[in-house]
């Protein structure tokens, strides 16, 4: 008896590390098609000879969201901000909360201090803009991951280059001006 137990609990043992292994080996297969159809797509904005040669199966993964991010990725170092940008913009409607969705929220935000730091031909104006469209992006991010540094560091920085500031119109409150507490000299709570 104890032995048949044993062998029963090394066999469920072994088809759950199948299972995960067979997981696994499906996830491989899938971020390797992802990885030849980034490469092919790569190839393709080099050359459009290359596009032509490129295998395109029936079930092509061409729209596959990590594809696209990849595409827009491209595109942004590139310089193609105007084709970058839509592409960025749909991936974060269609998955906002997905790790793709994060990712281009955070991509998206670059392009744009990019673009506000300086490469922008526009001029200071614009570069403002892009700037405020940045922050606007990363604080994005913030609330759906707020453990994100990389974020983090970049909205400090488009804080740093862009500061905001109080307005001269917006005067401070006057109850919140006289609420003024003031600690008792024998107060035992402090640090």
């Amino acid at each position: 008896m104890k032995r048949a137990s044993v062998h029963v609990i090394f066999g469920a043992v072994a088809l759950c590390c199948a299972a995960v292994a067979a997981y696994d080996g499906l996830r491989l297969r899938h971020a390797e098609e992802v990885n030849q159809v980034v490469a092919a797509s790569a190839t393709a904005t080099a050359g459009k000879a290359a596009a032509k040669q490129a295998p395109r199966s029936a079930g092509s993964m061409d729209d596959a969201p990590q594809v696209r991010l990849a595409r827009a990725i491209a595109l942004s170092k590139e310089g193609a901000y105007d084709t970058a940008g839509p592409l960025f913009e749909s991936l974060i409607r269609e998955q906002p909360e997905s790790d793709t969705g994060r990712a281009a929220l955070f991509d998206l935000g670059n392009l744009y201090l990019r673009q506000g730091i300086g490469h922008s031909p526009a001029g200071a104006v614009e570069s403002l803009a892009m700037v405020e469209e940045a922050k606007a992006r990363y604080r994005s991010l913030l609330r759906i991951a707020p453990d994100d540094w990389d974020a983090r560091y970049n909205l400090e920085r488009a804080l740093w280059l862009a500061p905001e500031t109080r307005s001269a119109s917006s005067a401070p409150d006057v109850k919140e001006q006289h609420d003024i507490k003031v600690r008792d000299p024998e107060s035992r709570d402090l640090p």
